[in-house]
């Protein structure tokens, strides 16, 4: 059976843009498009004005730096709520789109989510201009993923080399080795992975070990120091140093901080599954 054509616009491109700019003006501000943004399930939304402060949020975007209200959130930046080293690339990659007006992508990117664990995320983030076409703000959705070799960004070679590097993160991992495994170049792999991730190869390695090392901090008692080794760092002191610069602190006080949280959570869902079954 033949396929029915798609129906096509009888409107021209100028009448089609007129269509959308007068429906849109006409909307009314207590229900605009982005009230609708809070129904995305796990995507988190914000919008940023051209200084970085932070003008919208949705719902579990505030509730995932701690904040009672999204109104709360209004007015900071990265700055008062990401370590020192996310928020270097957050205003990298955000100066970028307000600076060509072009939208970026599938960017890779670590972040906490709302339990306090470093898990990978997928941004996209989008220029948002004035009637007169001057950028003034950007929004970006942000997407967690629960682990980064499992993206769609990756191709068949790409994939093959992550899913190594997490699954040797312990061992001597070398970056003309993984080029050989995908049968590329050195070059062109450190290419590859910064269009995929928007980072070199060495800095995927450093932080999915960083990612893996979070997860133990919080949910285990290993040693500072096993937990360094375990994972392919020189030392505790190599590994601390590199803690802090990547997350602004350090294992210890993540341990304290984040370890300490989930040790509640884990108690209060104890005591509720022993009401359930003692029938309370």
């Amino acid at each position: 059976m033949a396929r029915k054509p798609l129906p096509r616009p009888t409107l021209t491109p100028d009448e089609l843009h007129g269509l959308q700019s007068e429906f849109i003006a006409r909307v009314a501000p207590e229900s605009h498009f982005h009230l609708a943004l809070n129904q995305l399930g796990n995507v988190r939304v914000v919008v940023k004005d051209a200084a970085g402060r932070f003008v919208w949020v949705s719902d579990n975007a505030s509730r995932r730096h701690g904040f009672a209200q999204p109104s709360e959130m209004v007015g900071l930046d990265d700055v008062a709520i990401n370590p020192p080293r996310l928020v270097k690339k957050y205003r990298r990659d955000d100066r970028q789109v307000l600076r060509s007006g072009r939208p970026l992508l599938g960017r890779i990117e670590l972040a906490f989510d709302e339990q306090g664990m470093l898990n990978w995320h997928v941004t996209n983030k989008l220029p948002l201009c004035d009637r007169d076409g001057t950028c003034i703000g950007l929004i970006a959705t942000i997407q967690e993923y629960p682990g980064v070799k499992n993206l769609p960004v990756f191709d068949r070679e790409l994939r093959a080399v992550v899913e190594h590097i997490f699954a040797q993160l312990g061992e001597p991992l070398c970056v003309a080795d993984l080029a050989a495994m995908a049968g590329v170049s050195r070059r062109q792999l450190e290419r590859r992975f910064r269009n995929a991730t928007g980072m070199s190869p060495t800095d995927f390695i450093i932080r999915a070990r960083l990612d893996e090392a979070c997860r133990r901090l919080r949910e285990g008692s290993q040693s500072i120091g096993k937990i360094a080794l375990d994972l392919g760092f020189y030392d505790q002191s190599a590994f601390t140093r590199l803690f802090r610069r990547h997350l602004g602190t350090t294992p210890s006080d993540f341990r304290q901080t984040r370890g300490s949280a989930t040790q509640c959570k884990r108690s209060a869902k104890e005591t509720q599954r022993t009401r359930r079954v003692n029938g309370k």
